[in-house]
């Protein structure tokens, strides 16, 4: 079932190269099987990770062959947050270190010239999460 689905999605995205399923205004038409039951992200989750709630540990290649893409980092955010909720077991909650040692040897605390609040508030590429939140049998990808 999951070959003959990949093998479909490849062949439409072949055809969309080709300018098919588009009607005269090039609005393209997706097919039944590539939509959620509902205009929801539960709906989404369900149907990209079926049973996602029920499985203790999900197996190792369970998230490789189940993907949700999002351009905007603020989406990526939300949709992890619901994912993770998912999730049966515990919350765990790691905090990042908030003392730096500044040039003038201040000690552990240093001068921040910024309030931690701020710093802590910043998500950008490239930069540590203030606030990592995970359960058991959650992926992580380090870079």
């Amino acid at each position: 079932m999951l070959m003959m689905l990949r093998r479909e999605i490849l062949q439409w995205q072949i055809d969309i190269g080709h300018c098919w399923h588009t009607n005269e205004s090039d609005d393209v038409t997706l097919p039944e099987s590539f939509k959620c039951a509902e205009n929801t992200i539960q709906s989404l989750i369900d149907t990209i990770y079926p049973g996602i709630g029920l499985l203790r540990h999900p197996e190792d290649h369970y998230f490789s062959e189940h993907t949700i893409l999002s351009s905007h980092n603020d989406d990526v955010d939300d949709l992890n947050h619901a994912i993770l909720n998912c999730f049966p077991s515990d919350l765990q909650v790691f905090q990042s270190a908030d003392s730096i040692e500044d040039n003038e040897g201040h000690g552990e605390e240093g001068i921040l010239m910024y309030p931690v609040e701020y710093l802590n508030s910043i998500n950008c590429s490239g930069l540590p999460l203030a606030k990592l939140a995970l359960k058991v049998g959650c992926p992580i990808m380090v870079l």
